[in-house]
């Protein structure tokens, strides 16, 4: 990463219900991301896991041991190429059990929807687990209770979302606010291609940098239920860089930091704000 710019890479991968496979990809985006000099690769949503619980044919349900252990090897697979990476996976809530069945009682939810920044050296430096849960979501996950956070890596301020996240504005606004330059949104949305989700996710994604000046970095899983492609908006609202609809594909873009503005930031008129919800 040089100083006030940041080469950035978007995995657009198809996880499947089998962790090794998924470790195997990944590998493989990982070195394509090396041989073009890209400093911060993100993956999709659940992309070493695979996404939901009841995804997974084992009857046994996850193996905190077999996740942990290929978390390592990603840990690894950073410090050999000297990359920052996202990945998104089933992490087991601390202090709660960490093994459950599939699909689980509601009262033995006990994995998180979490993403891990890793950096450069293998590093872990930050976990954020989903903390808005779509549809069955809840039926497998706890939702995350700690406010979005920042997460450095070297000068650099880096802020996590998860998927549906973003039709929530209020988060980004928190990252914006504590000096996130570049926010980082891992996702897995597919269904019919005509549906409503494309262009909203696309509108979303543009209005979450535009409003908050900053870089939107939305990573999707490929596949052929894919409907909405992974794409990068800059701090103006604009696309800089889109992956074709569907397809395994490296996303690559080069981020000029220098573009991230504070001054929609500076002009709001927090006196005429009232988060709370109002009486109808």
């Amino acid at each position: 990463m040089q100083r006030n710019f940041l080469k950035v890479g978007v995995a657009q991968m198809q996880e499947t219900r089998r962790l090794g496979r998924n470790l195997r990809e990944m590998a493989r985006f990982v070195h394509a991301a090396s041989h073009a000099k890209i400093g911060l690769l993100v993956f999709p949503e659940c992309a070493l896991t695979g996404y939901g619980p009841s995804y997974h044919e084992s009857p046994g349900g996850f193996d905190p041991d077999a996740v942990e252990a290929a978390i390592a090897e990603v840990r690894g697979l950073a410090r050999e190429v000297r990359m920052a990476m996202v990945i998104g996976a089933h992490l087991p809530v601390e202090g709660g059990p960490h093994r459950q069945t599939s699909p689980p009682p509601a009262r033995r939810r006990s994995w998180t929807n979490s993403a891990l920044l890793i950096a450069s050296d293998g590093r872990v430096r930050t976990r954020y687990d989903k903390a808005h849960l779509y549809g069955r979501d809840a039926e497998f996950y706890q939702a995350g209770s700690a406010p979005a956070a920042v997460a450095g890596l070297r000068r650099l301020r880096l802020g996590l979302q998860i998927c549906f996240d973003i039709r929530f504005p209020e988060p980004f606004r928190r990252l914006a606010l504590r000096g996130a330059r570049v926010i980082l949104v891992p996702s897995h949305i597919h269904g019919r291609r005509e549906m409503w989700k494309g262009p909203v996710i696309e509108a979303h994604v543009r209005s979450r940098a535009a409003e908050n000046g900053r870089f939107v970095v939305f990573a999707n899983a490929a596949g052929p239920a894919q409907n909405v492609p992974s794409m990068i908006a800059d701090p103006r609202g604009e696309i800089v860089a889109r992956a074709r609809r569907g397809a395994r594909q490296l996303l690559v873009a080069a981020l000029n930091l220098r573009r991230v503005s504070d001054d929609f930031l500076r002009a709001r008129r927090t006196d005429l704000c009232d988060a709370r919800l109002l009486p109808s």
